[in-house]
C-alpha cells in the first residue's frame, strides 16, 4: 500500500479563510467523524429499505462506501469538489466490486435531475443545515420526492437545537486536539460558533493547525461556514409542505422511541 501522504496529499499553507468542505478540512472531517453509530444505523435502514441508496450531501464518502462494502448500489451527491476528490480517493482503494456500486455526482440537491429514483434517499448528520431558508429547503426536498420510488422512504437524521448550551457556548473559542490516524502528528481544532437566535443562524469559523512530535507546524487553515437550525414542528411541517408524508419519528437513529422533551435528535421517515 502507498504511504498515507501518497494516498492523503497534504495541501501546507493555507492560511486564508475559505469556505468549509475545501482543502485541509476534508481530510480532517473523516478524523473528526471517525466511529460515529450512525454508520451502522443506515446499514440496518439500507438492509430494511433498500438496495438502490441516494445519499444527500455524501461528502467523503463515510457512509456511502460502508453501504457499498455491505452491497448496497449507492449514489452519492455533494457540491464540494474537494470532498468528492477525497471520496475518489477512498474508493480507489476499495476492490472493484465495491467500487462497481457506486457513482459519484457533483450536483445542487436543490434542483437534482438523476434520471432514476430510489428505494432510500438519505439526509444524515445535519447535512440540510446548509440550506439556510425555507425556501430553499423547500426545493431540495420536492428534488427528494421526485427520486423517490413509490415505494421508497426518506430518512432526514438531525440534531434539535440546545438553546442554553448555544447560549453558553455563543462566541466562546473551543479547542480540541486530535491525533492524525496514518501520520500520528497533532492536530489542533479551534472552533467558534457565534448565533444570530433571531434568524436561526450559526457562523462558524474553524482554525486547524498541525503538529509533528517536535512540536513545528506542519500546516495550518482557516475555515468559515454560516449554518441554520430547525426544531421538530418546523421541519416536520416543511417536509409537508414539500409533499413528504411523515410516516415515522424517533429520537435517535438507534433508538425508536417518541421525540419528547429530553431529546437530542430527530429522525423522520417520510414517503
Amino acid at each position: 500500500m502507498d504511504a498515507p501522504t501518497t494516498q492523503y496529499p497534504l495541501t501546507r499553507g493555507e492560511s486564508m479563510t475559505q469556505g468549509m468542505y475545501s482543502g485541509f478540512f476534508t481530510e480532517f472531517y473523516d478524523i473528526l467523524h471517525a466511529g460515529l453509530p450512525d454508520v451502522d444505523s443506515y446499514l440496518e435502514f439500507a438492509r430494511k429499505f433498500g438496495p438502490e441508496v441516494l445519499e444527500l450531501g455524501s461528502g467523503t464518502g463515510r457512509i456511502l462506501i460502508p453501504l457499498a462494502r455491505a452491497g448496497f448500489h449507492v449514489t452519492g451527491v455533494d457540491c464540494s469538489d474537494d470532498m468528492l476528490l477525497r471520496c475518489q480517493a477512498k474508493l480507489g482503494m476499495e476492490d472493484e466490486t465495491v467500487r462497481s456500486r457506486v457513482t459519484v455526482i457533483k450536483q445542487d440537491i436543490t434542483q437534482l435531475h438523476l434520471k432514476k429514483q430510489f428505494d432510500l434517499i438519505i439526509a444524515p448528520c445535519n447535512m440540510i443545515n446548509h440550506f439556510l431558508e425555507h425556501t430553499t429547503l423547500i426545493k431540495a426536498l420536492q428534488s427528494v420526492k421526485r427520486h423517490l420510488k413509490p415505494t421508497g422512504v426518506f430518512i432526514l437524521d438531525n440534531s434539535i437545537p440546545d438553546i442554553p448550551y448555544m447560549v453558553d457556548i455563543n462566541r466562546v473559542e473551543r479547542i480540541a486536539a486530535f491525533e492524525h490516524p496514518l501520520t500520528g502528528t497533532t492536530i489542533i481544532d479551534r472552533f467558534t460558533t457565534m448565533y444570530d437566535f433571531v434568524n436561526q443562524l450559526e457562523h462558524n469559523v474553524i482554525r486547524l493547525e498541525e503538529y509533528d512530535e517536535a512540536d513545528n507546524l506542519l500546516r495550518e487553515a482557516s475555515y468559515s461556514c454560516t449554518m441554520t437550525y430547525y426544531f421538530p414542528r418546523e421541519l416536520k411541517l416543511i417536509l409537508e409542505i414539500s409533499g413528504l408524508e411523515v410516516f415515522h419519528e424517533q429520537e435517535s437513529l438507534h433508538v425508536d422511541s417518541p421525540i419528547g422533551v429530553d431529546s437530542t435528535q430527530m429522525v423522520f421517515f417520510a414517503r
